[in-house]
């Protein structure tokens, strides 16, 4: 029952990691400097972006998870 926790751990704290550390920076090469007057499409963009270069990265973490 416990051996894909292991594998399941390390691809939430990877790709939990990538996305929220890589949304800020998205956001501000997008041109969202001001927090109060950022449009809501650059915030999504970014959070689009962010959330599939995670995935990216994460899946082989993924794999294991399914496999063990």
């Amino acid at each position: 029952m416990y051996k894909g926790f292991t594998p399941s751990i390390l691809r939430e704290s990877s790709y939990s990691t990538i996305r929220l550390g890589m949304y800020e920076p998205f956001k501000n090469k997008l041109g969202g400097t001001d927090p109060k007057h950022t449009p809501m499409y650059i915030k999504m963009l970014a959070g689009s972006l962010s959330g599939m270069i995670g995935s990216f990265l994460a899946n082989p973490t993924d794999i294991l998870k399914v496999r063990m």
